[in-house]
């Protein structure tokens, strides 16, 4: 059985196969492990042990041993009376010698000595012929012993971060080798022996004093992994391009000054790296490396790129000598990451807006003052850094986020970002058609801004002017018209309802649209009004007295109406309203009765869509309620939020909500 603390350990004395102890803060061996006859697995890393008792060889039984992560500093010769080891890890101590008796455990397959102060391996590591994983990295071992050529059945040998100068011969019996790892060492010279290791997938030679790649090296014909980084490597060797099964290249900060074409013939790269390295061109070959992910070019002495595979993920150009990107970098349809800081950009070419998927983007120190236009159609971009002042690329990334929730077309996107990010300060400089076609996306408060634009801003007329015969009429969204009362309406005033956008119109009514509607502007048309305004257009032109000069019996009397417990009273106020106009002192009962659900919800929001101002439009759709569990201190906040700046009567909605819920009192008190 498996036991993870001592306490049921003690308990399955007799039964306990694997016990883990890891991290349990122990200073040592609990006697009471001595006494598990049946134990298998001890795992006692990360602790703070600093002897292993001399008891530990009555674990006759033990396969497996971890003291990873403690403080020893000596081995007991006991320990190498456990013959049937086969796993001991001692990584990240403080060995400073491994006895010779180690070469008694025979049946070790994988040690590890990482992260000790070792340095020197004793020959007897040679009779350890069934070891499969070697690990020494991180100490400060400076040659290894000919006796590592009787490692027949060694598979990975990890001798990273050592002070090794020179590799012996032994190393390149080990033929049975998957993993080599070799790297932070002092190697200057790769004898052509490494050719001998042809069952390699990885080999890690990087941190070395390497000056050349031997031509042997084609012959490891499976390698994977190769990484040659920060070396003081000259030339490309060309062998390299015989490795057809490479996957991964690191070549970083060498002296590498020329690629050949023979780069294209490493068909299974998908990550290089060729950074640091004295680079002025690339050649054509490296666009025909069909599974490129990775490219990583920086600090060369590059200033133009060659058409990159499309499947690229990741480009870095940092610190090169570009005044502009390619243009054919848009073709790089995959790319999720461009680093291309500390260069001479100013700008970026226009065909950069189709990297559709690119997320992050690194610009900074580069001539780049603004953010360039290209950036407000990458919906993907999440970061960004160099172009522009932190505000702007802040409101940059906020304005993508909401165009990927919203699925804002391209073509509208630098209004939507006018009324977003900079107060529609712009919007003068879009076509009306455009800003028309905005709105149909149903963004609330870009809507507000672009209507109000509109009506106010760009000839919007108030009126409709004499003479009125002839003159077309467009209903735009919803204006709270129904198209078969208002054409009657009209055609006796010797005017007509346009129905279709192909026709030409002199007055466009814009209403409120939504993105479902898709509705589509007419053609050609000569003035833009409210809803509003044609409301009172008709109120006056069809002298509906009641509309434009009630008297105070009547209000008082279609307002109990509104609000009657009678259903047939409330529609009844409602067609007489929808007959005889709407008077302004009636619009915040209507608003009432809409906002608490009294009397037919779509009449009384179409009657209120046609008396109704931009501004009052706008607060209608608030998403704030005015009865329920509200505070009375919030319940105030949404009042002022629904009157601020329109018609809408926040003392009459006070007294309201008072009266028929006794709530509202704080607003009275401080408003009323």
């Amino acid at each position: 059985m498996k036991a993870y603390n001592l306490q049921t350990a003690l308990a399955h004395r007799e039964e306990v196969a694997e016990l883990h102890l890891h991290n349990c803060r122990l200073e040592h061996l609990p006697p009471a492990v001595f006494g598990m006859p049946q134990l298998r697995k001890l795992e006692l890393s990360v602790n703070t042990i600093r002897e292993i008792p001399s008891q530990i060889g009555q674990l006759k039984s033990l396969r497996s041993l971890s003291l990873s992560a403690n403080q020893i500093s000596e081995l007991p010769p006991q320990l190498f009376e456990l013959h049937q080891l086969t796993e001991l890890n001692l990584s990240n101590n403080q060995l400073r010698t491994l006895p010779p008796a180690i070469g008694r455990l025979k049946n070790l397959r994988s040690l590890i000595l990482a992260g000790n102060a070792l340095e020197t391996i004793p020959q007897e590591i040679g009779q350890l012929v069934h070891l499969t994983q070697l690990d020494i990295q991180k100490n400060q071992v400076k040659r290894l012993p000919p006796e590592l050529a009787s490692l027949t059945e060694l598979r990975h040998f990890n001798a990273a971060h050592n002070r090794i100068g020179r590799l012996p011969k032994a190393l390149f019996q080990l033929t049975n080798l998957d993993a080599l790892d070799l790297s932070h060492n002092r190697i200057r010279t790769l004898p052509p022996a490494i050719g001998q290791l042809q069952r390699l997938y990885e080999l890690n030679l990087s941190d070395n004093r390497l000056e050349a790649i031997p031509e042997s090296i084609r012959q490891l014909t499976v390698l994977r992994r190769l990484l040659l980084g920060r070396n003081k490597i000259r030339q490309w060797q060309e062998s390299l391009g015989e490795l057809q099964w490479l996957d991964f290249l690191s070549l970083e900060k060498n002296k590498i000054a020329r690629l050949p074409e023979n780069i294209g013939r490493l068909q299974r790269l998908r990550s290089l790296n060729l950074s640091h390295n004295q680079l002025s061109t690339l050649p054509d070959a490296i666009g025909g490396l069909e599974v490129l992910s990775h490219l990583f070019l920086d600090g060369n002495h590059l200033s133009g790129l060659p058409l990159l595979p499309s499947v690229l993920k990741w480009l870095s150009v940092r610190d090169n000598q570009f005044t502009e990107l390619p243009a054919s970098i848009q073709h790089i349809e995959n790319l999720q990451i461009l680093n291309a800081e500390k260069n001479q950009l100013s700008s970026l070419p226009e065909g950069f807006r189709r990297l559709s998927v690119l997320q992050h983007l690194l610009l900074d120190g580069n001539p780049m003052p603004d953010l360039p236009q290209p950036l407000f159609f990458m919906s993907a971009l999440d970061t960004l850094k160099g172009p522009g002042d932190a505000t702007a690329r802040r409101k940059l990334l906020r304005f993508l986020h909401v165009c990927r929730s919203r699925e804002v077309p391209a073509r509208l996107r630098m209004a939507v970002y006018d009324v977003m990010e900079e107060d529609g300060r712009r919007l003068s400089e879009f076509p009306a058609g455009l800003l028309l076609e905005t709105l149909s996306l149903g963004m609330a408060d870009v809507a507000y801004t672009i209507r109000k634009h509109l009506l106010e801003e760009r000839g919007g007329a108030q009126n409709i002017s004499l003479p009125f015969d002839g003159k077309r009429i467009f209903l735009l969204g919803e204006t709270g018209f129904l198209p078969e009362r208002l054409r009657p309406q009209l055609e006796r005033l010797g005017m007509r309802l346009v129905d279709s956008p192909e026709e030409e119109a002199d007055y466009l009514v814009l209403g409120r649209l939504l993105r479902s509607m898709q509705a589509k502007p007419p053609l050609s048309y000569q003035f833009i009004i409210s809803r509003r305004s044609l409301s009172h257009f008709l109120d006056r032109e069809t002298v509906r007295t009641f509309a434009l000069d009630p008297s105070p019996r009547q209000l008082n009397n279609l307002r109990l109406m509104i609000f009657s417990p009678e259903p047939a009273q409330r529609r009844l106020a409602l067609q007489l309203l929808k007959t005889n106009g709407v008077p302004k002192q009636l619009l915040t009962d209507l608003f009432l009765a809409w906002k608490l659900g009294y009397g037919e919800q779509h009449t009384l929001e179409r009657l209120l869509l046609q008396n109704t101002s931009e501004e009052a439009l706008r607060a209608m759709y608030y998403p704030l309620g005015l009865t329920g569990r509200t505070s009375e201190a919030t319940l105030t906040t949404n009042i002022i939020k629904y009157t601020e700046d329109n018609e809408f009567d926040g003392k009459r909605i006070a007294q309201f909500l008072n009266e028929l819920y006794g709530t509202a009192r704080f607003y009275l008190r401080r408003y009323g």
